[in-house]
């Protein structure tokens, strides 16, 4: 039986993982007796468990061993090789019987190839053992029975058990150089990534490596154009936001209920011809920041970001009732860069009596109480009613909450400054800041006082 699944996307495609247990029913022999075919029991399985899954491959996985894919088109009843089993494989293969494995195991660190090696020895237990020991540690493997994390034993173990066999000298140390280069090449593919689950708009679930799901964010939240240095630092920000969501067992969406998110066939249709050089470019900044994210006190931060602030941020104590030390005032100047920054927005007297749930006509007075730390209003009253900055604007559907108002005969125009709620980083600041020589470091470090970038 299948005991668990889950969907991956791997190159640009969507495959279904299935977990059977060691002793399901085709294992025992009475598999046939039920169903036509593997791909009849897996189709059944997708219809009855209602899985989103659009792809046509499967994958087969009993004891933490990837056995090969189905195919679930009706034409082809062909079991494959997953892709990276495939390629591990054929790495394997390719080492001639005379090279002893412990001479070619892939290390964490830099890998000497040993000037001599032994000679017709059959390999030792103890000395895999202690191979194995050096680097279980710190090296795993995806161990895809439950997708927990595997010591590299295991994997060195499936190795060797294909390999084993006498040694003798091998003067092509060349040859075990390229090989050594080509496991390492692998073994990095499979251990160091960090893979998230998001709900598409469509309502499919789909899982992504994060760098892949952080450069469709950032190519989505931040305009291409930008400086590098500024899209390195709403990398890490969105990095942040991703992983404090995946902690909390928050689910990820491609909008703005949390972060915007584009896949590449999306901005291929965005961005047309320029396609190639503003993915490149994103996919740069992202990766020369991968891992990196910002903590306060040793926490993930509240990675909030905004489009344009009016001049200076806002403290979060008035965006949302909720203070945090790195969340304060702080000064972005170049905000006013941004071709929008002043916006003015005329509402009818009609519209606004809508909107506010009250008779509003010319005659009606409008009075800013106070403003914020941030210069944006506080407080507002609207003949004897009082609003806070943060709801007028949101009722009203204002750029920001900070407004002057103007009465005409028709209606009251609205004239804002910056756009979003002003909390945490400036886009167009931070873009600005680059411009001006800043690095992304010191980007970060000017919107969010006192965190700290890990990796």
């Amino acid at each position: 039986m299948i005991t668990n699944y889950e969907i991956k996307k791997i190159d640009k495609e969507e495959v279904l993982f299935l977990y059977f247990d060691i002793d399901s029913e085709f294992a025992k022999g009475n598999f046939k007796n039920k169903y036509k075919n593997i791909q009849d029991y897996i189709k059944r399985f997708i219809k009855d468990n209602k899985i989103a899954f659009a792809g046509s491959t499967a994958v087969i996985v009993v004891g933490g061993s990837i056995l090969g894919n189905i195919l679930l088109n009706k034409d082809n009843n062909k079991n494959t090789t997953y892709a990276l089993r495939d390629r591990y494989q054929e790495i394997v293969s390719s080492i001639p019987s005379d090279i002893n494995m412990e001479d070619i195991i892939v290390e964490e660190e830099e890998i000497n190839v040993p000037e001599d090696i032994n000679t017709n020895e059959n390999i030792n237990d103890d000395e895999i053992s202690e191979v194995v020991n050096e680097i279980k540690t710190n090296n795993v493997v995806i161990d895809s029975s439950n997708n927990k994390a595997a010591s590299s034993e295991e994997k060195y173990n499936t190795v060797k058990e294909s390999v084993k066999q006498n040694v003798n000298v091998v003067e092509e140390n060349t040859m075990i150089e390229s090989i050594k280069d080509d496991l390492i090449e692998v073994h990095e593919d499979m251990d160091n990534n960090t893979y998230i689950t998001i709900q598409r708009s469509n309502g499919q679930m789909v899982t992504l490596e994060l760098e892949e799901y952080i450069t469709g964010v950032v190519s989505s939240e931040m305009p291409a154009l930008f400086h590098t240095e500024a899209l390195k630092a709403q990398a890490i920000i969105a990095r942040t936001y991703a992983l404090k969501a995946m902690s909390k067992g928050k689910l990820l969406t491609d909008t703005n209920s949390t972060q915007n998110y584009k896949d590449a066939e999306q901005l291929k249709t965005i961005w047309g011809g320029n396609f190639n050089t503003y993915y490149y470019k994103v996919k740069e900044s992202v990766s020369s920041t991968k891992g990196m994210f910002l903590t306060y006190n040793g926490n993930y931060i509240e990675a909030v970001y905004h489009s344009t602030s009016n001049g200076k941020t806002e403290s979060s104590i008035y965006g949302w009732g909720n203070y945090y030390p790195y969340l304060v005032s702080v000064d972005s100047q170049y905000d006013s860069l941004n071709p929008s920054f002043l916006v003015n927005t005329t509402l009818s007297y009609e519209k606004l009596s809508t909107l506010l749930d009250t008779d509003i006509n010319i005659d009606t007075e409008f009075n800013i109480i106070d403003k914020t730390d941030g210069d944006r209003v506080k407080t507002i009253m609207v003949d004897d009613k009082s609003y806070t900055g943060v709801n007028f604007r949101n009722i009203l559907g204002l750029r920001s909450a900070d407004f002057d108002i103007e009465k005409t005969n028709s209606g009251i125009t609205f004239t804002t400054r910056g756009y979003g709620h002003g909390v945490g980083m400036s886009q167009y600041g931070a873009n600005g800041m680059a411009k001006n020589g800043y690095s992304y470091i010191q980007i970060l470090n000017h919107y969010y006082p006192g965190t700290v970038i890990n990796s």
